[in-house]
């Protein structure tokens, strides 16, 4: 183990490091340190002699390189910077955000890091700070998990306030431009989200404002979401297939030099406590857990990416889907070019055979999205050419 000041941040070198290693960064809890999570998930300490440390959800895999961060309730990550100045930072980040980010890359920089494969994570008040700060940096993470975030008011301010969805009645005007903010439009592809929240969580009264803005603005957001309160463990998550199923989320698979697909108004989602009134909603349940993706060309002129639905290992008995229809938005190009006002062809093969093709145009944030693709267990192609 390596450290410096160990009051601002311990990491943890693989068994065997090497270059090129992705890291792990993890955000601790309120009234927690980054010495306590250090504990957690390296050596071998409990949390209140509960549980098998081993499913804390703050661990990473023996081949990575885990950077713990310290901070503290006052500052809450940097969200209480914001809060009593918020024009200041709506869109530009807070001192405790700047500190988190030259760590990571002196981090980076000494230890010869995978810059594509930087991810963050936290839990509660850590959760809170994985979605401030890593929302707006899809171009240092690759992906982030939050657990049980203790709030998404933080990620609002910095993606530009998207806040609350206006009325239904509310001039056009507001709703173009909450619709704009909610897609973080002119800001870096925010990395894949997965956020594990709980309805009998109080911190998750600010969850519709998160799940709505994914929605509406094609963001990367898996969810995960049952009656497992405000827990830092995924055996309690667990408990819930569903649940099992969003924790198999490759999500530390994930690279920021390719490009991803959005998944939206999928017809596999469960009911979410967050977009349905209380009688409606599932007790347990998940948005885009099921899909799985495979970037195989992505230059100026073509882009192609395979789609699937996959069937996760779990203990748990649940009916998985074989087939679904959602809306794809293709995110984090690097190649590709999408310019506002041109026309793109797009198709749906599968072994060899068209199934389902189009046109689309750009969106007011220069997004192209794919209405209700049909994906199934067997790989689907997709394909884009500029007309």
């Amino acid at each position: 183990m390596g450290q410096q000041n160990h009051c601002c941040f311990y990491l943890v070198a693989p068994k065997h490091p090497r270059a090129n290693a992705p890291l792990c960064v993890v955000l601790h809890s309120a009234n927690r340190t980054a010495f306590d999570y250090l504990g957690y998930g390296c050596l071998g300490r409990k949390i209140q002699d509960r549980e098998d440390p081993a499913t804390v959800m703050t661990n990473s895999p023996d081949d990575f390189y885990s950077l713990y961060l310290s901070s503290t309730n006052a500052e809450w990550w940097g969200w209480k910077q914001i809060k009593p100045n918020d024009p200041k930072h709506t869109n530009a980040p807070t001192p405790a955000e700047l500190r988190v980010l030259d760590t990571i890359e002196w981090v980076v920089t000494n230890h010869k890091i995978d810059r594509n494969r930087i991810y963050l994570c936290g839990v509660s008040m850590g959760g809170c700070g994985t979605l401030g700060i890593g929302m707006p940096h899809g171009d240092i993470f690759a992906a982030i998990r939050a657990n049980v975030p203790a709030g998404t008011d933080y990620a609002s301010s910095r993606m530009g306030g998207f806040g609350p969805s206006p009325a239904p009645d509310a001039p056009q005007t507001e709703r173009d431009a909450w619709l704009l903010r909610a897609a973080a439009a002119g800001m870096p592809d925010p990395p894949v989200i997965t956020d594990f929240s709980s309805q009998t969580d109080t911190w998750s009264v600010t969850q519709p404002a998160l799940v709505q803005a994914a929605q509406a603005g094609h963001l990367p957001l898996m969810l995960c979401w049952g009656p497992f309160g405000h827990t830092t463990y995924s055996v309690a998550i667990a408990k819930y297939p569903t649940g099992e199923v969003a924790l198999a989320y490759p999500w530390l698979e994930i690279r920021k030099n390719e490009a991803y697909p959005v998944f939206t108004h999928a017809s596999s989602d469960g009911h979410c406590p967050w977009l349905n009134t209380p009688v409606d909603y599932d007790n347990s349940g998940q948005m885009n857990a099921y899909f799985r993706w495979k970037s195989e060309r992505d230059t100026p002129g073509e882009f192609d990416m395979q789609l699937w639905i996959a069937h996760p290992e779990i203990t748990g008995s649940i009916g998985m889907p074989d087939k679904a229809t959602a809306d794809v938005t293709v995110r984090r190009w690097q190649q590709f070019k999408v310019e506002h006002g041109k026309s793109y062809a797009w198709q749906l093969s599968r072994e060899g055979h068209a199934f389902a093709s189009g046109k689309v145009r750009p969106d007011a944030a220069n997004l192209l999205t794919i209405p209700q693709a049909a994906l199934t267990t067997a790989p689907a192609e997709l394909t884009l050419k500029p007309e």
